[in-house]
């Protein structure tokens, strides 16, 4: 009959089993929190947004240096046609929330409409704010387009009901489009207008700040 090994004594180690069970005690213990470390890092990581790689080269610096240098295209003859009294350009590259089917918004620069385009504004005019006033906006071939340019999140002029039918008219594309964006009075009705043409450049990526900073300098 086997002998019962309940209630039995356990066995005294010896010092050398002792210090080896605590080595493999301390071995599964550093195990388990690295583990845990590299478990709790991977949420993290999946819970942030992807790093976006922004095009900081010399070449595209470079390029469009050369590009804001040279004076801007001439407009077709629709829009010389009303051409009234008009403001500086404003240039600007196309971002991905400019082409988003769902946004339907053209973003500009406050302190580029501030310093270009309010002063066409007159008193008898409707201000730009959370309503906006209507706009023709003439596109590169003179067809104009009616849009609303108003302010967005209370800091952001835009240009929207109605620019996703512009993305699509001119197949405009995200980080290769530029645009050039000019406001005027209509020679005739007097209204405030927009003339929108675009260069494509062989640029694929969203510029840095530091190349932004640079080709628009003179925009802000």
């Amino acid at each position: 009959m086997a002998t019962s090994t309940i209630g039995a004594k356990r066995k005294r180690l010896t010092p050398e089993e002792e210090k080896k069970r605590r080595e493999q005690d301390e071995v599964v213990t550093a195990a388990f929190a690295l583990s845990h470390f590299m478990f709790l890092r991977d949420r993290i990581q999946a819970g942030k947004k992807k790093t976006i790689i922004k095009d900081d080269t010399e070449e595209t610096l470079d390029l469009l240096l050369r590009w804001t240098s040279d004076p801007p295209k001439n407009l077709p003859e629709a829009t010389t046609a009303v051409l009234g009294r008009c403001s500086k350009p404003i240039r600007k590259q196309l971002t991905m929330s400019d082409v988003k089917g769902d946004q339907n918004r053209l973003m500009l620069s406050k302190a580029q409409v501030d310093k270009n385009f309010m002063p066409l504004f007159e008193e008898s005019d409707t201000q730009l704010g959370k309503e906006g006033t209507k706009v023709s906006v003439y596109g590169p071939d003179g067809k104009a387009h009616e849009m609303m340019f108003k302010m967005w999140n209370e800091k952001t002029p835009v240009l929207m009901s109605g620019w996703n039918t512009f993305v699509k008219e001119y197949k405009l594309s995200m980080y290769c489009d530029f645009l050039t964006v000019l406001m005027f009075r209509h020679k005739v009705t007097r209204e405030i207008c927009v003339a929108i043409d675009f260069t494509r450049h062989p640029v694929a990526r969203q510029l840095s700040e530091r190349i932004s900073k640079i080709v628009f300098k003179g925009e802000d």
